[in-house]
């Protein structure tokens, strides 16, 4: 396997080098507990702030995660730079970092870092390894036993609740990186495989905003919206909270708490139809606790 560029040799490399500043920069601000909220990936996203599908990938949740990603993004990374050049290897980091982002948010809780954006990475240079002479010695068996073993690993301590791992990240990232490899190393086929990658990416913004609720499998989204149109509820943010709690009863329809929150909101807007439906299936679901039963509606 070709070695690394030295970190001395930065400069030549100001896309990896910068994204790399940019996750030390930001984790760090994380861990000193300054707010870098704004970069995560939460419900909000689906209220149109798309930018933290990309901005999610520079906090990092300890020092290992931060290390192990930043390693793999300089050695794969500058050699895509170097070849490619600077604006290309931008387009490249910010389209594996949507497409993994978004899928990872479509289907999960959502995540931090640059695995997906390193997974990405992998599967573009494997590619190329295999059919463009300048990467020949791009990557190594032992990088590609490397990556397999982390990805099925990632996957067994997150089943076995150990700790849990972007692993949709993974996969979607390498991917898009396979699927962009092969765009240039089959030119004559190259305008279904970009249309693929378009089509995909579709999927990943629609599954990460409008289709999210009916399609997330964690079990556990819903509760952002619960507690956002909760708190939209205690400051009298009624159509606000009404916008929340929609969303929450479909991703945890069988919560009565969020149903009755929804007939208060719905009730002080004046909709006396849709209060008395959320009132009565929260009381469908708790009917022996009073605080669900259905109140008289003026």
């Amino acid at each position: 396997m070709r070695p690394a560029p030295k970190w001395t040799e930065f400069p030549r490399y100001p896309v990896v080098a910068g994204t790399a500043i940019l996750a030390v920069v930001v984790t760090i601000a994380w861990w000193s507990k300054l707010d870098v909220s704004p970069l995560f990936e939460t419900a909000m996203i689906r209220r149109g702030e798309l930018w933290r599908l990309i901005t999610s990938i520079f906090p990092h949740t300890n020092l290992l995660h931060l290390a192990f990603n930043i390693y793999w993004l300089w050695v794969f990374g500058t050699l895509v730079e170097q070849v490619y050049g600077h604006f290309r290897t931008a387009a490249l980091i910010a389209l594996f970092a949507l497409g993994s982002s978004s899928f990872e948010f479509a289907f999960s809780l959502g995540g931090v870092g640059l695995s997906g954006v390193g997974y990405g990475l992998f599967g573009f240079l494997w590619v190329l390894s295999r059919h463009d002479e300048r990467f020949r010695d791009a990557i190594d068996q032992k990088t590609i036993q490397l990556f397999v073993i982390w990805f099925f690993f990632c996957i067994a301590t997150t089943v076995m609740h150990i700790f849990s791992v972007g692993n949709i990240a993974h996969g979607a990232g390498m991917v898009f990186g396979v699927l962009t490899g092969a765009a240039i190393v089959y030119p004559h086929r190259r305008t279904l495989i970009v249309a693929g990658i378009g089509a995909i990416l579709l999927i990943g913004w629609w599954g990460s905003t409008l289709g999210r609720p009916r399609i997330n499998l964690s079990g556990k989204a819903g509760y952002e919206e619960g507690r956002w149109g909760y708190d939209a509820l205690q400051a009298n943010r009624n159509q606000e909270a009404v916008r929340w709690l929609r969303d929450a009863v479909v991703y945890q329809p069988k919560l009565p708490v969020y149903w009755f929150d929804l007939g208060i909101a719905y009730q002080r807007l004046g909709n006396k139809a849709a209060a008395q439906d959320a009132y009565q299936r929260a009381h469908a679901l708790a009917p022996n606790k009073a605080e669900y039963s259905e109140p008289a509606l003026n």
